[in-house]
């Protein structure tokens, strides 16, 4: 689920970039950007929230700056299937 994320957002970033779209790519990096800063400055991280503990503590924070950057809806379809992936265990 977060693999798929993740090669998803890329693949937007560089469709962007390739298709001559330079503004939509910079403005992606640069949310991704801020949204990574303030979730190191928080220490925000949505996994450590659903139970999910990474062996290296930053990759939560990493990642979860990586999700917030996409925008509020996308967080909470995240968040969402973070929940279920869980309760499915």
């Amino acid at each position: 689920m977060v693999v798929e994320a993740l090669i998803e957002y890329a693949k937007s970033i560089g469709k962007a970039f390739s298709g001559g779209e330079w503004k939509t790519a910079v403005t992606q990096l640069v949310a991704i950007v801020v949204a990574v800063l303030l979730c190191v400055a928080t220490g925000a991280d949505l996994f450590a929230v659903v139970g999910i503990v990474f062996v290296w503590p930053w990759l939560g924070i990493l990642l979860t700056g990586i999700i917030i950057s996409r925008g509020a809806n996308y967080v909470s379809d995240f968040v969402k299937r973070l929940q279920g992936a869980q309760k499915n265990e």
